[in-house]
């Protein structure tokens, strides 16, 4: 395999400038968000990084140019402070501030719905921003965004984009989980300053008389019904629907879950979203659409401003997701070099820009996978599609595009793959295959789409089309359906640390450096990055052999307690729990602590009371018998879980503990008087639905 010398230095570096700007601004962002500085310590920073350029720049010419290397330096600190600077100005990753000056006799909320309500098993969901608080008898400008979920009524259904609710149900914190390997939804939010929710029935809010708005989003939002009802009359109903949905405009509240599961076991879940594949067909075809006007500056302008308008009134359709808006702002970029300004942009600069300009919208994106994936999958592909082509020259009409396609996938799932295992812990073998198949069906399925929404006004040509699409769909689906089925399709339960996915990509670069066979030294770089893999897995499995811990788990309706020791882990709780999509949760957190299922042998259970070390653990999730004894029951730990209709007084009647712990499964109006009570006797307590998961040493 030969690689050219310059491809990771010349090309990444020396030929985008701007990249130059972005790595020390997105680590900025980065280290901010994982260890934030105080913003006076910024602004030091910064100021020091002025005047050392400053001061440089009063050196005499001959030591400025003999030391124009530390000229960098300073430069580098002021795009690394002004990245961590911009978070903290954003407030992310901090309290809410708008919604934590809420007077605590506050009575009532005046929102607005910003989204259009999505369908969930029993509920609706939608975001709401907060304009006005009524409290002390008058009403207060405020702000603030809340996750609002809706129960099913007749009420609720009337809501759209626009509505103005009056609420009378005081917010609450969103929370998490905080099982072990478990996904930090609490972090999720706060990186899009969402740090309250609020479950509303009938009898919580009111819908305000409001003219309907028309604004730009109600003219998108009437432009994706109109699509989704052209959909649904020709396509028909069903997973084949629901998929041709998600591929035109990105609408996946329809799609089957079978469906998505199917195309994450096969690695091709990017077919469903709406990413930067689907504005690069979208920009294909205008361009060739626009053939026709001719090469003057005045036609250039008017080719240039159809292309941004179609382009990113696509990308606000759809949702405006990270990869979308990576495209969007490259082919922005594209578009204003060649037909504006007539200069032809590099790619990599390109790429580096539009990474800018949206951390500087949006600095949260920088923690987002999608973001992540969607511009690993571009520079992969910059990087090594070229080399992996030229390995097999294939001349056919036939054989050449399908090279082409798999070259392509092999080269996006370079860089990709390391920060997949990361995040997903698993590896679709079939990948490959399923690329071929999929991508040029979904590429027909989609002309197909937009050619049946001009066919509209006639019925008959708009039927056949859409039955045409809707076999299309079927057979798309069966085949990566039946993909995802064959044996060894998905390895899973892969755990990958900080430390070990950025060693692959160190040996990912040490590999090609060295392949390139003028650098040997990528050679050591790779076996060093391979051995301090190595040791990171083996010191991360005798940490494992020692852990010795009870944990209890947030799980919802159910109680669930796993007891680890010497590698081993054995269950405790109700077994029904393994029959539920709860027992992921389960799973996801052994798998994250590389324990396997045994028996342990310091535990030691009897009934309703558990022993581990020298611990004792009562869990009570029944009524306690009317008789109280003589003496109460001495435990270190009592666990409350269920709906457990009885009072704090008759509890600690029966059992004397040192730490009362609140399990998931307990109502919170209960839990609020629970902990009032053991906050007036001075007992120490636990609340597993707000703090997460109890873990207990032993």
């Amino acid at each position: 395999m030969q690689f050219e010398s310059s491809m990771f230095v010349a090309a990444c570096w020396k030929r985008a400038p701007f990249l130059r700007l972005t790595v020390p601004f997105m680590a900025g962002i980065s280290i901010q968000y994982n260890a934030p500085l105080p913003a006076l310590s910024l602004y030091i920073l910064i100021l020091a990084a002025f005047a050392a350029l400053l001061f440089i720049r009063l050196l005499p010419v001959a030591y400025r140019y003999h030391y124009s290397w530390a000229s960098g330096i300073p430069v580098f600190i002021l795009l690394y402070g002004s990245g961590a600077m911009l978070l903290v100005s954003a407030g992310i990753g901090q309290t809410d501030r708008d919604v934590s000056a809420w007077p605590d006799s506050a009575q009532y909320w005046l929102a607005k719905v910003e989204e259009p309500l999505q369908e969930k098993p029993r509920s609706r969901k939608t975001l709401l921003t907060v304009t006005a608080v009524y409290a002390q008898g008058r009403w207060r400008t405020s702000g603030g965004r809340l996750l609002a979920y809706f129960s099913k009524d007749s009420l609720s259904a009337g809501l759209m984009y626009g509505s103005v609710v009056l609420l009378s149900k005081r917010p609450v914190k969103i929370t998490n989980s905080g099982n072990p390997g478990a996904f930090d939804y609490r972090q999720y939010c706060a990186a899009q300053q969402l740090y309250h929710q609020v479950f509303l029935k009938e009898r919580d809010y009111r819908q305000l008389p409001r003219p309907q708005p028309r604004d730009l989003t109600a003219c998108l939002l009437q432009a994706r019904d109109f699509c989704l009802e052209q959909l649904k009359n020709r396509i028909g109903k069903g997973a084949e629907a629901g998929m041709a949905e998600a591929l035109l405009i990105g609408y996946r509240q329809d799609l089957d879950p079978e469906v998505v599961n199917a195309y994450s076991n096969t690695g091709i879940v990017h077919i469903i979203a709406i990413s930067g594949m689907h504005l690069a067909l979208l920009y294909a075809s205008l361009l060739w659409l626009l053939r026709w006007l001719p090469s003057h500056r005045a036609a250039n302008i008017i080719r240039a401003l159809l292309l941004l308008t179609v382009l990113w009134g696509f990308a606000l359709l759809t949702g405006a997701s990270a990869s979308v808006l990576r495209a969007a702002v490259m082919f922005s970029g594209i578009t204003a070099g060649n037909l504006l300004l007539g200069r032809k942009a590099s790619t990599y600069n390109m790429l580096a820009a539009s990474a800018f300009v949206l951390l500087c919208y949006h600095p949260w994106l920088v923690m987002d996978a999608g973001f992540q994936l969607s511009y690993l999958a571009v520079l992969s592909i910059l990087l090594f599609y070229d080399a992996i082509y030229k390995l097999w020259r294939l001349q056919s009409w036939w054989a050449k595009p399908v090279w082409q396609l798999t070259a392509l996938s092999l080269a996006a799932q370079i860089l990709t793959l390391p920060v997949s295992v990361y995040y997903f812990h698993q590896f679709p073998v079939y990948f490959l295959p399923a690329n071929l198949i999929a991508v040029p069906l979904s590429t027909v399925v989609i002309y197909g789409e937009i050619l049946l929404l001009f066919l509209a006004p006639f019925d008959s040509l708009a039927g056949w089309v859409g039955m045409a699409l809707r076999w299309l769909i079927y057979t798309m689906n069966m085949v990566v359906a039946w993909l995802g089925q064959l044996p060894f399709a998905l390895v899973e339960g892969l755990q990958w640390s900080l430390l070990q996915t950025g060693c692959c990509y160190l040996l990912i670069t040490g590999m090609a450096v060295w392949l390139s066979g003028r650098h040997r030294r990528g050679f050591w770089l790779a076996l060093s990055a391979c051995w301090i893999m190595m040791g990171d897995q083996a010191v991360r499995h005798i940490i494992s052999r020692q852990r010795r811990q009870l944990i209890i788990y947030n799980v919802p309706g159910y109680t669930a307690i796993d007891c680890i020791s010497q590698g081993k882990v054995q269950f405790m709780g109700h077994d029904s729990i393994w029959k539920m999509p709860a027992a992921k949760q389960l799973q996801a957190a052994r798998a994250a602590m590389d324990v396997q299922p045994g028996m342990v042998a310091d535990l030691e259970q009897r009934g309703r009371y558990l022993c581990v070390g020298r611990k004792q653990l009562v869990v009570l999730d029944s009524i306690l018998p009317t008789l109280v004894p003589v003496q109460r029951l001495r435990v270190n730990y009592l666990l409350l879980n269920g709906n457990l209709n009885m009072k704090m007084d008759r509890v600690l009647a029966w059992y004397s503990a040192d730490t009362v712990i609140f399990g998931g499964a307990c109502p919170p109006f209960r839990i609020r008087r629970w902990a009032e009570a053991c906050t007036s006797s001075g007992i120490p307590f636990y609340n597993i639905p707000e703090e997460g998961a109890f873990i207990m040493p032993f």
